[in-house]
């Protein structure tokens, strides 16, 4: 969910470091475009497609092992949520759409399915996630570079709705 996001292209990442199939699921094109170029194997317009009807047909009706949610988008939660086969689990890292959402418990039983939040993990995982960062194992998405001098325009372009990738501000950049 939100695959081209901070959060959730990081999770497309680690899910491919990981060996996982990856279904990258975002609320556009080029989003999923974006998260297909990380990593994804297949991707899902939740704003254009049915996710779970889609997800279900990709995993041949199974669903999916994890979900990993990170929006809390009431609608979009329950179809993520319904998107999980049996035994799976759904790890939630983020809720900026909401936090607030149903959820479907005879899914969540019949199908025992584990829940868990995570805000952050162990030692061992932020070394190994440094290392494969310093040798180029992962990629950011940055939609531009300002110097400092232009942090009003970076702010305003972070600030605008479909801004793709992270605004950086770089100090050593010299107007």
């Amino acid at each position: 969910m939100g695959a081209a996001g901070a959060l959730g292209s990081a999770s497309v990442q680690v899910a491919r470091h990981l060996g996982a199939r990856v279904i990258v699921a975002a609320g556009g094109d080029d989003r999923v475009a974006a998260a297909m170029a990380l990593g994804g194997e297949f991707g899902v317009n939740y704003r254009r497609e049915d996710l779970t009807a889609r997800v279900k047909e990709i995993t041949d009706g199974r669903g999916v092992d994890v979900v990993c949610e990170n929006i809390g988008e009431p609608e979009l939660f329950h179809k993520a949520f319904a998107s999980i086969g049996r035994g799976g689990r759904l790890v939630s890292v983020g809720s900026h759409g909401g936090g607030v959402v149903p959820l479907d418990i005879a899914h969540l039983y019949l199908n025992q399915i584990t829940i868990m939040g995570s805000t952050a993990t162990g030692p061992a995982d932020v070394a190994e996630s440094f290392k494969l960062a310093a040798t180029g194992g992962f990629d950011v998405l940055i939609a531009a570079t300002f110097p400092l001098e232009q942090a009003a325009a970076a702010h305003e372009l972070a600030g605008e709705p479909g801004t793709l990738g992270k605004v950086v501000l770089d100090p050593t950049i010299v107007t």
